[in-house]
Formats: C-alpha cells, structure tokens, sequence
C-alpha cells in the first residue's frame, strides 16, 4: 500500500511541477495567445500508446471466496478526436498476470487445501461519444455515454479449469479537460454502467466440457461500476506528445454468484498527433 501512495504522490508533483513551470513560461511572455487561441491550437486528434504497471484484487466466488491479488504490467492503446462540439475517445487495456498458490484450511482445521498458482487475463474496450455542454475554451466539459467491453479470464496452466466473465454495457460518460496552454493538457473522465448484457458460469468450468454459462442482462440491480481516468499529456513536437495516466476501477457483479474487482493502473507513454 506505502508503494501505491508513493506512485500517486510522484504523479500528481509530476503535473504540478509541470503546470507551474508551463504557468510561468506563458506569464512571462509579451503576447501570451488567449484561451481562445490556446483552444484552437490544443483542440486535436490523437492515438496514443502506452505501458503502465498494474496493482488489482479480485474476489470470484465461482471458484473461492477468497482475495486474490494481481500485480503485472499493462499495456494500452487509446485516442480521441475531436470535431465541434463532439469528442470521441476510446480506450483499450490488456493486462495479464499470475496469482500465486494460496493454502486454505477448513474451519475446523480437518484437512488443508492447495489452489493452485492461476494466469489472470482482463481485456478492456471502451468507445465513447461525448457533447460539450459547459465551460469555457480553457475548461471544457464534456457528458454523453460509451459502449463498453470487459472480458475477465482465468487459468489453471496445465489443467483445462478456467473462469470466464464478458460483459458488454452501455455507459454514462463524462470528460472534464483542463487546457493549460498550446503544450499541457490535462483530462479527468468516467463512465458508469448503466444497461448491458453479461455471461458468467455458475462454477468454475472445464475448457473441453460444455458450460452451462448464466447469460443475464445487467443494470444498477445486479452490476455497479466506475471506471475513471486521469491523464496529463505534454506536447513535444507538432506530430509527438507524452502522456502519463492514472486509472482507477472498481466493479461488482452480482450473479450467479459475486464477483468483485478493484485496481489502480499507472502508465506512461507517447502519442501520435494529427
């Protein structure tokens, strides 16, 4: 915990330290363009790529109740383009990593169980499409809603016992964009399930063996989540930036049986302007 706090320290002094010197360097100058013009020349289009660190825990009690915790690197893809008053953006996440063997004991202490060491494997897709509908060309806010892809996968390696959750939703989806001046833009979004269609198994399955999977629809009854980001991107050259993004999530399903899902990601990485 101590290292997760030191990483979020260093990211918030990394923007600060950025945005005062950014500050002064335009507070200097004799003819610092406007918010206006600052609007015009940071409005663009972007795709960007990136690799981060992620720190996750999970509870699936299709298999055991029990925490279970992921620590691995990430890698994502995303961008957004803008046009008027409508912004699109996406997001894509993989992340695969390891839990190590945990021992379990029954209550009564009569005989002691071995879960085996298991990959972990989480997809994510996001589209959204957002309106602006307040604040000024310096601070734009942005609402509309996303359509949402998360696919959740473990593995027993050398057996055919696997766990498999998907979920598709549709999403309310917020963007609120700081835009300091031409070089140093900082963003806050979120997108919150509201309506979507899930498959879960009931037990933890065979790969070979037909499973009886739960397909259900998922709403604010059986499905609550939040996934939030928090980006800072540095412009370097008209074509080149560099980001850095702080992402959090947490998630619930509730059928057939819980499962329950919370990370912090950390990643860093370029993107291509045009």
């Amino acid at each position: 915990m101590k290292n997760i706090k030191k990483i979020i320290y260093l990211f918030f002094l990394l923007i600060i330290f950025n945005t005062g010197f950014a500050a002064a360097d335009t507070s200097d100058a004799p003819d610092a363009p406007d918010t206006v013009e600052i609007q015009e020349k940071a409005a663009h289009s972007r795709v960007g790529i990136g690799i981060g660190y992620l720190f996750a825990g999970y509870r699936e009690e299709t298999d055991i109740p029990l925490n279970r915790y992921v620590h691995t690197f990430a890698f994502a893809l995303d961008g957004n383009f803008e046009k008027g008053r409508l912004l699109y953006s996406f997001n894509s996440n993989f992340i695969f990593g390891k839990n190590k063997a945990i021992e379990i004991n029954s209550n009564e202490n009569y005989f002691t169980y071995y879960q085996k060491e298991s990959n972990f494997i989480k997809v994510s897709l996001e589209n959204s499409l957002d309106y602006r509908l307040w604040g000024n060309n310096a601070l734009p806010g942005y609402l509309g809603g996303a359509l949402r892809c998360d696919v959740y996968f473990t593995h027993l390696p050398q057996t055919f016992y696997y766990n498999l959750t998907g979920i598709i939703s549709l999403d309310i989806h917020l963007t609120q964009k700081w835009i300091i001046n031409d070089k140093n833009t900082f963003a806050v979004s979120a997108s919150i399930p509201v309506l979507g269609f899930g498959i879960r198994p009931p037990y933890y399955g065979l790969l070979y063996t037909p499973l009886d999977l739960t397909m259900s629809f998922v709403s604010l009854h059986n499905y609550w989540a939040i996934f939030c980001h928090v980006k800072y991107e540095y412009k370097l050259t008209r074509l080149i930036s560099f980001y850095s993004n702080l992402g959090f999530e947490f998630s619930h399903i509730n059928f057939p049986q819980p499962r329950r899902d919370a990370s912090i990601r950390i990643n860093a990485g370029v993107s291509f302007i045009f």
